[in-house]
C-alpha cells in the first residue's frame, strides 16, 4: 500500500504535472515498441529467409541424389540392353550361365581359335568394360540359376567364382529379392559375404537375363555401386549444407548418412521420417525434406536440427538484440535533450507570464531560434510593450482619434453633391451659349459618376464606354485633332473586369502618343480572343511619336518585374494595371508593350479566356 502511495506521488511529482515529462514518458515507449517490433519482424523474416534457403539447398540435393540414383538404374539396365546388342556377346552369356566353367572356358578357346579375329568378346571383357566406363560401380556379378554358382568382378579386377552348395537355396531367394525390389543392400539381404563387399553401405541394382527365344531366365546381373559415390554427388552441389543427409531403403536400411552415425544400420526414426510433412521429432526437433526415387524405390531425405539452425542464427540475434539496445538508448537520449532545451525555454515563458501577471510589464523573454516558441515569445514581448503603451496612451489616442474622426466628417463631400453641381454648371454654360463648355461639362460629370461608382468590377462594355466617353473629351478639347476606333466582338461584351483597366492605357497613350500640332491622331481599342494562348487579348494602339528604344527596354524589364524601384513615374500607371491582372488572374497574364518611333505604341492587356470561358 505505501509502494503505491509512493508511485502515485512519484507520477504525480515528475510526470503528471510536467507536460514534456509525460511527452518524453509517452515517446520512450513509443519508441521501445517501435523498435522491438521492428527488431522482431527483421529476425523472424531474416530467420525464415534462411531456413527456406537451407531447405531449398537440401532439396536441391536431395533432388540430385535422386536424379544420380535413377539414372544408375537406367545404367543397370543399359548394361543388360548392350549384352542384347550384341549376339555373340549374349550367346557367350548365355553359354556361360548354361554350362560348368571348364565346359565354357572350352568352348570359349575354340571359338577363339576358329575366328580370325584378336578380339576375344566374352563375359570376362564386357564386364571389364563396364567397371572400366563407370568409376562408381564397385563390383559386377553374374548368377546362373541352372548351375548355381556367383561370378564377381571387382573395381581393381579381382574375379572369383563361388560354386553354391548348402547355402543355394538362401541366394536364390535373395536374388529372387533384389530382381523384384530393382534395388536392395546385399549385407541386408546376407549375401554380402558370397559377393565378397566389405562396404555396408554398398547398393546393388538387379536385372534379369533371359534367352531372348524362350524367355527363360537363365541367370541375374548384379551391378553393386559404392555409396562413397553419393557423397560426391552432395559435394558437387558447390554449398555446405546444414544438417545431414540421409538415403534409406524401404526397410529403413541406411544405404549413406552423412554424419556416418547409421552407417550399415536401420534408422531407428525411419517411420517419423517417413510419416513427416515438413517438420517432425526425430533424434531432435527437425525440419525435414524426403523424396523417394521413383525407379529404385529408394526414400532420399535431407534433415535440418532446429539446434542447429538456432545455433546458426545465434550470431545474428544478438546482433540484432545489441542495434536495437543501442538504437533504443541513442533515440531517448537525443530526444531527452530536444525535450530538455524545450522545456526549459517552456519554463522561462511561463515565468515570464507570472512576472507579468503581477504587473511587471517591463519583462521581456529571450528570442533568436526562428521557431514556434520564439513566436509565442516575441507575440508576449509585443503584447508587454502595447500594454504598457496603451496604458500611457489610451486617453491621448482616444482624444486624437474623435478629433480626426470629426474632422473627416467636416471634410467629407457627397459625391452626388458634386456631381448635381456639375449639371447645374453645364445647364447654366448650356443657356449661355457655351456649348463646347456644357458638352465638357457633361462628359466629365459622366466620368465622375462612372469614377465614384461602388463596384470594382464591370463589363468590358462599360469600361470602353468610360473610355469613349474620355477620349471624346480630349476631342472636343483638342478640336478633332484625335479620333479613335473601338472594336469589341459581342461575344466578349459582357465580359467582366476591373474598374479602370483600359482608361490609364488609354491616358498613357493621349499624353505621350499623339501630337497635338498635326490632325489624324487616331487611338484605338480591339478586343478579341487568342485561342493559341487561350486568352483574351485587347490591345491600345496609337499612331503617335512611338517609344525611343532605351525608353522602351526601360518598360519592358519594369513589367517583366526589373528595374521596378528604378521605374520613372510616369509609367505608374502601366505599372499599377499590370500588378492588378497579374495579381488577379496568375503570373501568365498582364501587359505587353511594343513601339517604333514615329509610327506608333501598341500596349496589349493579356486576361484569362479557357475553353471558350472567360474568368474574371
Amino acid at each position: 500500500m505505501i509502494a503505491t502511495s509512493r508511485l502515485s506521488e512519484f507520477y504525480f511529482i515528475f510526470f503528471r504535472s510536467r507536460l514534456f515529462n509525460q511527452i518524453l514518458l509517452i515517446f520512450s515507449g513509443i519508441t521501445i515498441v517501435t523498435f522491438c517490433s521492428m527488431a522482431v519482424l527483421v529476425y523472424k523474416y531474416s530467420t525464415n529467409s534462411l531456413l527456406q534457403k537451407e531447405l531449398g539447398s537440401q532439396r536441391q540435393a536431395v533432388d540430385s541424389v535422386t536424379r544420380y540414383l535413377d539414372r544408375q538404374s537406367d545404367q543397370s539396365q543399359e548394361i543388360v540392353f548392350q549384352l542384347y546388342q550384341n549376339q555373340t556377346l549374349l550367346n557367350d552369356m548365355l553359354f556361360f550361365l548354361r554350362n560348368d566353367v571348364q565346359l565354357y572356358i572350352q568352348n570359349r578357346f575354340n571359338k577363339y581359335i576358329a575366328s580370325n579375329s584378336s578380339v576375344d568378346t566374352n563375359v570376362e571383357t564386357f564386364m571389364r568394360t563396364q567397371l572400366e566406363h563407370d568409376s562408381d560401380i564397385l563390383q559386377i556379378a553374374l548368377y546362373s540359376r541352372k548351375m548355381s554358382f556367383m561370378f564377381t568382378m571387382n573395381k581393381d579386377k579381382t574375379q572369383n567364382l563361388r560354386m553354391l552348395k548348402d547355402e543355394s537355396q538362401a541366394v536364390a531367394e535373395a536374388v529372387n529379392i533384389l530382381r523384384l525390389e530393382k534395388m536392395s543392400s546385399a549385407h541386408t539381404l546376407g549375401i554380402a559375404s558370397i559377393l565378397g563387399l566389405s562396404k555396408t553401405g554398398a547398393y546393388t541394382f538387379a536385372q534379369d537375363l533371359n534367352d531372348p527365344d524362350t524367355l527363360q531366365t537363365d541367370g541375374v546381373l548384379l551391378v553393386t555401386y559404392q555409396p562413397d559415390s553419393i557423397r560426391r554427388v552432395l559435394d558437387m552441389s558447390g554449398e555446405e549444407l546444414m544438417g545431414h543427409s540421409l538415403v534409406l531403403f524401404p526397410n529403413g536400411q541406411v544405404i549413406y548418412d552423412s554424419t556416418h552415425r547409421y552407417d550399415g544400420s536401420k534408422y531407428p526414426y525411419a517411420e517419423q521420417l517417413i510419416a513427416s510433412s515438413g517438420f517432425s521429432r526425430l533424434d531432435e526437433k527437425s525440419y525435414t525434406s524426403i523424396v523417394r526415387s521413383a525407379k529404385s524405390n529408394v526414400l532420399i531425405s535431407g534433415i535440418v536440427p532446429l539446434s542447429e539452425l538456432e545455433h546458426r542464427y545465434s550470431h545474428f540475434r544478438n546482433k540484432v538484440i545489441a542495434i536495437t539496445g543501442i538504437g533504443i538508448v541513442l533515440t531517448i537520449i537525443f530526444s531527452y535533450m530536444a525535450m530538455y532545451r524545450y522545456s526549459k525555454r517552456t519554463r522561462e515563458i511561463v515565468k515570464a507570464m507570472k512576472l507579468a501577471q503581477h504587473g511587471n510589464l517591463a519583462v521581456r523573454v529571450p528570442t533568436g531560434r526562428n521557431d514556434e516558441l520564439d513566436d509565442i515569445s516575441r507575440s508576449f514581448n509585443r503584447m508587454c510593450e502595447e500594454l504598457m503603451s496603451h496604458i500611457d496612451q489610451v486617453y491621448v489616442a482616444d482624444i486624437k482619434q474623435k478629433q480626426a474622426e470629426l474632422i473627416a466628417f467636416q471634410a467629407q463631400i457627397n459625391p452626388h453633391f458634386l456631381y448635381n453641381t456639375l449639371e447645374a454648371i453645364r445647364m447654366s454654360a448650356l443657356k449661355n451659349g457655351a456649348d463646347v463648355a456644357g458638352e465638357m461639362l457633361y462628359l466629365l460629370g459622366m466620368l465622375f459618376r462612372y469614377a465614384v461608382k461602388p463596384e470594382t468590377s464591370v463589363t468590358l462594355e462599360e469600361e470602353t464606354d468610360y473610355c469613349r466617353q474620355f477620349l471624346e473629351l480630349y476631342r472636343v478639347r483638342y478640336k478633332d485633332k484625335i479620333d479613335y476606333r473601338i472594336t469589341i466582338e459581342d461575344g466578349f461584351r459582357k465580359f467582366r473586369v476591373f474598374k479602370l483597366l483600359l482608361q490609364p492605357l488609354v491616358e498613357n497613350a493621349i499624353v505621350h502618343g499623339i501630337r497635338t500640332a498635326r490632325a489624324g491622331n487616331i487611338i484605338a481599342i480591339h478586343a478579341f480572343a487568342d485561342e493559341a494562348s487561350s486568352s483574351l487579348v485587347v490591345e491600345v494602339s496609337d499612331n503617335g511619336a512611338g517609344i525611343k528604344p532605351e525608353r522602351l527596354r526601360s518598360l519592358q524589364d519594369m513589367l517583366a518585374g526589373q528595374g521596378k524601384a528604378n521605374a520613372p513615374s510616369s509609367s505608374l500607371g502601366l505599372r499599377n494595371v499590370h500588378e492588378r491582372i497579374r495579381l488577379i488572374y496568375g503570373e501568365r497574364y498582364g501587359l505587353e508593350i511594343a513601339s517604333r518611333p514615329n509610327e506608333g505604341t501598341l500596349v496589349r492587356a493579356r486576361l484569362p479566356y479557357e475553353g471558350g470561358i472567360f474568368h474574371a
